[in-house]
């Protein structure tokens, strides 16, 4: 599946997984949109990936939407491991 599917959509939860699966060995930058009552995340927006973690924080520096009101989960795509997020 291209992984040009995940650029500018909304991802589920239940589609992390496969965000995660497309993405082997690369952080992964997601912003939070929604969270469910018990604050657990439910709804996320791909705003960057690279290899290497301060290639994120480098994004998120010269984000021009970046807002102190938003929040981001930062994640390694490790091949060896399942996501659980």
């Amino acid at each position: 599946m291209s992984k040009d599917k995940w650029k500018d959509r909304i991802i589920t939860a239940a589609e992390v997984a496969e965000l995660y699966n497309s993405y082997p060995g690369h952080w992964l930058l997601l912003e939070v949109l929604e969270t469910g009552p018990s604050g657990r995340a439910s709804k996320f927006k791909l705003l960057a990936h690279a290899e290497h973690k301060d290639a994120l924080y480098d994004f998120l520096m010269e984000d021009e939407d970046w807002d102190w009101s938003k929040k981001y989960i930062m994640v390694y795509a490790d091949p060896n491991y399942q996501c659980e997020i």
